[in-house]
């Protein structure tokens, strides 16, 4: 079986759209997430420990050891790099 220039678009197209619908936040993740950043407002000293870090190496070590904590649990890890790569696309966008 010979797949056309016109089936190969088709299917391209429907992996893109499934992997940008399995990268966006689901519902539910939205009140977990005020949670977590309800949770660090109110950590005492959290502010000075994290303006503490002040050159590329501590950012990094200080991001790897948070999605490790993030994803030790329940994340597959596809869901780690989608999210990383999402994160990643939305800073460099910003700049």
């Amino acid at each position: 079986m010979k797949i056309t220039k016109e089936q190969l678009r088709q299917i391209i197209k429907e992996e893109l759209e499934e992997a940008q619908q399995s990268a966006a936040p689901q519902p539910k993740l939205k009140s977990d997430v005020g949670r977590v950043a309800a949770k660090l407002e109110k950590t005492s000293g959290m502010e000075g420990l994290l303006a503490a870090i002040n050159n590329r190496q501590e950012f990094q070590e200080v991001m790897l050891q948070f999605i490790e904590m993030v994803s030790k649990e329940k994340l597959k890890p596809e869901d780690v790099k989608a999210g990383i790569r999402y994160v990643a696309t939305t800073v460099l966008k910003a700049e």
